[in-house]
């Protein structure tokens, strides 16, 4: 039965919230292994020890984070597209999970690579950069991130190729610049809030909102396009 007035107001806020903390706990269970590696380089003091932490992030991150957060991205999205249907959290993260993961694996793999080169790339230079291309780096990163974050979002709603998907996550990022700075520039303000202020956020709600900022984004994009 649907409920009207406040009543549903507040069932479908409360039922907003059980699926943001609980995708989002999933999520952070999966990864894990990233979190203890990375909580790990915050006591370390030599530096053979932290590159080999990082090491060890770069080669878990295409196999552990990007399926988690495409299944993720998938739970979030059949939540947005039928908010009416009551939604079975751990086995709708789970199909997605398995669903994708060969995709999510292989785009992982990639896109790790362009974080990669935009890191070193950032740390040789850094000693060197004039003030405008500071801004440049920074732009650029904002500019990978929201294109990962569409990556995401086309993996579970589009279903393409690995090379379609990875060439519409780049047209949805450039194909409305307003919508891409929104999406980035507030998932950036909340990893701030969550890593700065409340520490809280980090496995109930970092990942979740972010992937609800991000698609609700995308689908607006999506939908300016259709014919």
């Amino acid at each position: 039965m649907e409920l009207d007035g406040l009543t549903g107001r507040v069932y479908k806020i409360t039922d907003w919230i059980l699926v943001f903390v609980t995708v989002n706990i999933i999520w952070f269970i999966f990864n894990l292994p990233i979190v203890y590696l990375s909580i790990s380089m915050l006591l370390i003091d030599e530096i053979e020890q932290y590159i080999l932490l990082v090491t060890m992030i770069l080669m878990l991150t295409p196999f552990v984070f990007f399926p988690s957060t495409t299944a993720m991205f998938g739970v979030i999205r059949k939540k947005i597209l039928d908010d009416e249907v009551e939604l079975k959290i751990v086995k709708s993260f789970w199909f997605y999970y398995k669903d994708n993961y060969k995709h999510s694996v292989i785009g992982g793999c990639i896109i790790s690579f362009l974080w990669v080169i935009l890191a070193v790339d950032y740390y040789f230079f850094a000693q060197n950069l004039s003030e405008l291309f500071s801004y440049l780096f920074i732009a650029l990163s904002l500019i990978l991130f929201v294109f990962t974050l569409y990556f995401f979002a086309v993996t579970v709603h589009v279903y393409s190729g690995i090379v379609s998907g990875l060439r519409n996550a780049i047209f949805f990022t450039f194909g409305n610049p307003v919508i891409s700075f929104g999406i980035g520039l507030i998932s950036v303000l909340f990893i701030y809030v969550s890593f700065q202020i409340s520490t809280f956020f980090i496995p109930f709600f970092l990942g979740s909102l972010i992937a609800y900022i991000s698609f609700l984004g995308f689908v607006r994009v999506f939908k300016n396009i259709q014919p």
